[in-house]
């Protein structure tokens, strides 16, 4: 099973360290975001590339309108050079990065000719496209090397984005990928599980903010919740997005802890080592990789856990 971190790079001495002790506990990868509440993302990749020797480093993920075709090119062309077969691209219309600005996502025209423009320029760099919805899967199917399916762990909803990328492909020679990202948070103590869990809630409302956005078709959501997040995604608060805490965003289901704890069930795997590695392990046969995201403040400390987990067996090798 290839795992990723997923990292907003906080600070560059820590994006360095949690790019070390993802490589030292058999991690395959990690993903940087793109968020302007952090730091630059070309800048941490270099960083994390830098910081490790086996390491596959990829944006998690950028866009074509904060960031021009060249950008992207450049840096991709860039580390492709100093680190062959090390970085890949993730990229999607454009979430917190557009918004903060009051700019809107990219139409899926404009993304699909981004990412032809890099594969033309770029072709050894793999390209995944974040995708929550059946039409953005098909054209991840038809132009990109691989899907990062923002729908967290229901696994209907990640074959439906297989089922869609795929059907998208007729005749495609090169292997295509499907990723889930979750949030992740394991514990040694099952009686610190419940505020460990109610610390993720912000992260949990921050990923189905992207998953339901613009549409629930096809992704499994329940009948009676589909109103309420709809009225509430409404409200969401861009300057808070990805933040733990008591943010704005982590109350907009105060009232409703039956929407909390779906949202929390379907994006959030937490708990004790063995629940946390049982919840993964249900997605092996579904998925080729996990991207992982983490409360950033223990981020150091989660991942010798996570690397725990699993045997180095069960952790696919590099280049695998």
């Amino acid at each position: 099973m290839r795992l990723c971190v997923n990292w907003l790079p906080v600070r560059r001495e820590l994006t360095r360290a949690v790019a070390e002790r993802a490589e030292a506990a058999g991690l395959w990868g990690m993903g940087v975001g793109d968020s302007p509440h952090y730091g630059e993302l070309y800048s941490a990749c270099a960083d994390a590339l830098a910081a490790t020797s086996r390491l596959t480093i990829s944006t998690s993920v950028t866009n074509p309108v904060t960031r021009h075709p060249s950008v992207h090119i450049s840096a991709a062309r860039s580390f492709q050079n100093a680190y062959p077969g090390r970085f890949r691209l993730g990229v999607g219309r454009g979430d917190s990065a557009v918004h903060t600005f009051g700019l809107k996502p990219a139409p899926l025209k404009d993304l699909r000719g981004t990412i032809e423009t890099i594969k033309h320029d770029v072709p050894d760099v793999p390209v995944l496209v974040a995708a929550s919805g059946p039409a953005t899967a098909r054209l991840a199917g038809r132009v990109a090397d691989g899907v990062i399916a923002g729908v967290g762990a229901d696994r209907g909803a990640l074959r439906m984005i297989t089922e869609e990328g795929t059907a998208a492909q007729p005749g495609r020679g090169t292997p295509w990928q499907v990723w889930a990202s979750v949030r992740l948070a394991v514990t040694q103590d099952e009686a610190h599980r419940t505020s460990l869990r109610r610390r993720m809630l912000p992260r949990a409302i921050s990923a189905a903010h992207f998953a339901f956005a613009s549409t629930m078709a096809g992704k499994n959501v329940p009948p009676d919740f589909a109103d309420v997040l709809t009225r509430r995604f409404a409200a969401y608060d861009y300057d808070w997005h990805g933040r733990s805490g008591a943010t704005p965003n982590a109350a907009l289901f105060a009232d409703r802890p039956d929407v909390e704890d779906y949202l929390l069930d379907r994006f959030v795997v937490c708990g004790t080592a063995e629940e946390c590695r049982d919840r993964l392990l249900k997605l092996a046969d579904v998925v080729d990789g996990i991207y992982l995201s983490l409360l950033f403040e223990e981020a150091l400390d989660q991942l010798p856990l996570i690397g725990a987990l699993f045997g180095a067996a069960e952790l696919t090798a590099p280049g695998q």
